[in-house]
């Protein structure tokens, strides 16, 4: 009895399978069929594609082709004529006498302007003004600005703090040792 049935599962096991099979060969059917309906949709796609490319290069290249014969045609126009050369009579050029005004003006642009220098002393201590204000522009540099965009500067000497405070383009403060 035992054996009649273990015929009987392998048989049932038989049957679904054998009714498995023609499923798998529908879907797989299926699936071939669609792929080359997507293969077939990307060949008409790309061969429109490369048809409106090669459209639009043989428009430019006949544009670029006339273009050249247009240039060509009017070089050799332009060659053909005839070069006239016209003389220029040379006039004599009278100079003229700077005025008294111009002569000023040369005479204040000579003259170097006046640079004061300035220093600073405190409790024995000594301080070129000048060389705080370039601490103070390096500063300002080291903390990752451009030198260039400094606009306006604000100094204030404070000798008893030995500090010096300055402000850039009324944003950014900061402090530097003034001796």
């Amino acid at each position: 009895m035992a054996k009649e049935t273990i015929a009987k599962n392998n048989a049932t096991k038989t049957n679904v399978v054998k009714t498995a099979e023609p499923k798998a060969n529908e879907k797989q059917a299926e699936v071939l069929q669609a792929a080359k309906n997507v293969a077939a949709t990307a060949k008409t796609v790309v061969k429109e594609s490369a048809t409106e490319v090669k459209a639009a290069v043989a428009e430019k290249t006949t544009a670029v082709k006339e273009a050249v014969e247009e240039m060509t045609a009017a070089k050799a126009a332009s060659s053909t004529k005839p070069v006239v050369e016209k003389k220029e009579t040379a006039k004599p050029v009278k100079e003229k006498k700077p005025s008294r005004a111009a002569k000023k003006a040369a005479a204040k642009a000579a003259k170097e302007e006046l640079v004061p220098e300035v220093f600073i002393q405190y409790q024995g201590n000594e301080a070129i003004v000048a060389d705080v204000i370039e601490k103070a522009k390096n500063e300002f540099v080291a903390e990752g600005h451009r030198a260039s965009s400094i606009k306006s500067l604000q100094v204030y000497l404070k000798p008893e703090e030995f500090a010096a405070y300055y402000v850039i383009n009324q944003k950014f403060a900061g402090r530097v040792d003034l001796f």
